[in-house]
């Protein structure tokens, strides 16, 4: 015969019940949460065409890409905020800040965007949206006549590297594999390109920026930087990653930049 449940059974299954209805609870009030943020329409283009002005942040003490000269700022940042902005009907400001200061702003809503030689952070991804890279910043092989585009190539050659630099740590990397590579360390990436130059290196591993200088400056060394990095860093435009209808419209222009040669001639201008 079936007894009857005790006192504990009973406590035990309110309890229970009493449980689940708190966790449906709970559930119900993140997914409307959820659904409020995610699920918002997003406005973010039809704000920006109404002020008929793109807000971007950038860090104005950071050579080439822009610089502070009195009240006016220039550079290749800025350039291309200007063209971006033109392309969406636009017009441009700048709200220059510490780089510190660059992804608050973007959080908090005080600018629209960020353009300023950001490269991805993954940790941010969640809550920002990188377009597709304007440059890349990485790491190049730099050798007379581009002889050398990849590191297996260099099987046997010397490569002069910045002592304690990103290249530094590839080529001690690459030691491993090419056991005849002969790595020269130098005080500055520029005494690496200049160990090329003069015939005592055969290539040099330096960041992009770094190379197109030089390069920029030295006319007269008949060096190329290679068609491809041997690390890859590429800078962003930042947007949040709510706006994405927004972020779209930069991506975009950005892609058009890139085919039609515009980006590649505002690179020239201030990377020689």
């Amino acid at each position: 015969m079936r007894g009857y449940p005790t006192r504990n059974a009973l406590f035990f299954h309110t309890l229970r019940r009493l449980v689940a209805s708190i966790c449906c609870i709970f559930l119900f009030v993140q997914a409307v949460r959820y659904g409020r943020y995610h699920f918002r329409p997003d406005l973010s283009w039809q704000r920006v065409q109404a002020r008929g002005v793109l807000i971007v942040g950038m860090d104005t003490s950071y050579h080439p890409f822009a610089i502070m000269q009195g009240e006016s700022i220039s550079g290749l940042d800025v350039d291309i905020a200007l063209e971006v902005a033109r392309r969406l009907g636009l017009r441009m400001q700048v709200a220059p800040m510490g780089v510190d200061g660059l992804y608050d702003a973007l959080h908090t809503g005080i600018v629209d965007a960020l353009i300023s030689a950001l490269p991805f952070d993954a940790f941010r991804a969640g809550t920002f949206f990188y377009t597709r890279p304007y440059l890349d910043g990485g790491y190049f092989l730099v050798s007379p006549k581009g002889t050398y585009q990849r590191m297996p190539d260099l099987e046997g050659k010397r490569l002069a590297v910045e002592y304690g630099s990103l290249g530094d740590e590839l080529a001690r990397r690459w030691l491993r594999r090419l056991r005849h590579l002969q790595v020269q360390v130098h005080a500055e990436p520029s005494a690496a390109l200049a160990a090329v130059a003069e015939g005592t290196a055969d290539a040099a591993l330096v960041d992009y920026l770094t190379a197109r200088l030089w390069l920029r400056d030295h006319k007269s060394a008949d060096l190329r930087i290679a068609e491809q990095p041997i690390y890859s860093q590429g800078y962003h435009a930042v947007v949040r990653s709510s706006d994405l209808a927004l972020a779209s419209r930069i991506d975009a222009a950005l892609e058009a930049m890139a085919a039609d040669g515009t980006l590649a001639a505002i690179l020239a201008k201030w990377l020689g």
